[in-house]
């Protein structure tokens, strides 16, 4: 007998609505309204593989700290805008649900508003579409300009993934690649002189890193198990954990929980995206484990 897909609306925390995504095979995902904000993946016979702060805030304008924040139209504080724009901490809409015997989708929409055209004067559709099935998570990104002139962004999947130590936790993959350092910058075009000699990179404190022009996968390596991060349409990588300092100063992350998380983003930082009006911008993150 065959099994199909199935995907639930329910309450979640701070009685906000979320999206309950389960394929046939057994993966699972969640995802709240608030900011199309996914903060749970359960691969098919795994474990939970998001780490979402014990101290995260839900409730209307705040982000929630973890799980895969959406950011748009501005990433970090590049710009004018509120730090990593206003995606994360609105409302989307719910457009569809879908299923298979082979996985579980949800599809979400966002559209300006007043609040968004004060502080952005744009018009514009942003969608975020999860599939979850077997040991694989897809998200896609979908920028949209509905303006009837140009506009430029920039975007990224903030995704921070639960580790059991991040002292005994690696990325793999962006040997050779240039690299903005935020942690250590000294001007604002450290990123073109700093290069990864490192085969790898570990994490003896806090690591907060924007790597460029990156074309292969990307691995988080841990003893005895394997998550590897794939993007199309992102030319960049954001590579963060904040570290005991500063851990200690986010109200919404328990001062341990830096231990349990490492941040593998998929961005567009180094060069805006510019889309003329009727255009569209699209932009994939594939994780899977071993």
């Amino acid at each position: 007998m065959k099994t199909s897909s199935a995907a639930t609306i329910t309450a979640g925390a701070g009685g906000m609505p979320k999206i309950c995504l389960l394929s046939a095979d057994g993966a699972q995902a969640e995802i709240y309204l608030h900011g199309a904000h996914v903060t749970s993946w359960i691969p098919a016979g795994g474990d939970e593989r998001i780490f979402l702060s014990q101290k995260s805030e839900f409730r209307p304008g705040a982000a929630i700290r973890g799980g895969v924040p959406v950011i748009f139209p501005q990433f970090g504080g590049l710009g004018t805008l509120p730090k990593h724009g206003f995606a994360r901490a609105l409302p989307w809409e719910l457009t569809s649900l879908g299923g298979d015997p082979g996985s579980s989708t949800a599809e979400f929409c966002l559209t300006d508003i007043e609040t968004t055209r004060l502080l952005w004067p744009y018009s514009f559709q942003t969608k975020m579409k999860v599939s979850v099935g077997g040991i694989r998570m897809e998200l896609n990104l979908t920028v949209v300009n509905t303006s009837s002139e140009a506009f430029s962004f920039t975007a990224a999947l903030h995704t921070y993934l639960r580790v059991e130590n991040i002292l005994n936790t690696v990325v793999d993959g962006l040997h050779g690649l240039r690299f903005h350092d935020t942690v250590n910058q000294t001007g604002p075009a450290d990123w073109a002189e700093m290069e990864q000699t490192a085969p790898q990179v570990n994490f003896p404190g806090e690591v907060d890193r924007v790597y460029h022009y990156v074309s292969g996968p990307l691995r988080v390596i841990e003893p005895g198990r394997i998550t590897t991060i794939s993007t199309v349409g992102f030319p960049d990588a954001v590579i963060w954990n904040p570290g005991p300092v500063r851990a200690a100063k986010l109200a919404d992350l328990e001062p341990d929980g830096y231990r349990r998380m490492v941040c593998v983003e998929a961005a567009i930082v180094g060069t805006s995206a510019t889309l003329d009006p009727g255009e569209a911008w699209r932009g994939t993150q594939l994780l899977s484990v071993d």
